[in-house]
């Protein structure tokens, strides 16, 4: 666990690249919505968000958890 407020870079490493692939879908499947407005790739978004929004959760990264859960919250309205 992190105390002090003070980031977890092991932990964050070991995350990195997965939450940097999933945000990489996510940008190709908002490329792909706004492009045909398929409906299919919102709920990916959607769901691909909630994924990062989990994960940086519990690596103890509030500020990001927030960010994603916003961008959540959005591809949803």
């Amino acid at each position: 666990m992190n105390s002090g407020g003070a980031i977890d870079v092991k932990a964050l490493n070991w995350v990195k690249s997965e939450i940097s692939e999933a945000m990489n879908q996510v940008r190709q499947a908002l490329e792909v919505h706004v492009e045909a407005a398929d409906p299919a790739k919102l709920d990916f978004i959607i769901a691909q968000l909630h994924q990062v929004a989990g994960t940086l959760n519990i690596v103890e990264l509030f500020g990001a958890t927030l960010l994603a859960e916003e961008m959540e919250h959005l591809a949803q309205a």
